[in-house]
């Protein structure tokens, strides 16, 4: 059975999503990296749930990364719907945790937008496959 070429919706959300992931773990890398000067000069305490929503956040966009790649060519586009879903959720978990304000919870929502088209994208595509 031949499969049909992917959406065009879901070829640009793939490619949202790989700019997005290159730069989700430069910018989380670097506030890993920038963490114990701020701890030290600002004398805020960074606790241990922010560092593991930080390492939750650098691993989920890797994961997404390698997702985007598998969308872009049309592979097991279920596993990367299954996983993507997992990517979108995982994040916004542990930053809700750690939010301190509205401005912090709009700014998770906001966030999560990119990666929610991503997954619906993603199932529209895996819709189509099933329907062949």
């Amino acid at each position: 059975m031949e499969k049909k070429p992917i959406t065009t919706f879901l070829k640009v959300m793939s490619i949202i999503i790989l700019i997005q992931s290159v730069l989700g773990v430069l910018l989380n890398g670097f506030a890993a990296f920038l963490a114990p000067v701020v701890e030290t000069a600002g004398g805020m305490a960074i606790t241990p749930l922010t560092w593991i929503s930080l390492a939750v956040a650098i691993v989920c966009e890797i994961i997404n990364f390698a997702l985007a790649i598998m969308a872009l060519q049309h592979k097991e586009i279920d596993l990367v719907y299954k996983v993507s879903i997992f990517t979108l959720i995982a994040p916004v978990v542990f930053s809700a945790v750690t939010a301190g304000g509205v401005s912090e919870y709009f700014s998770i929502i906001a966030g999560a937008m990119i990666p929610a088209l991503f997954c619906y994208s993603v199932f529209q595509q895996n819709k189509i496959d099933q329907a062949q």
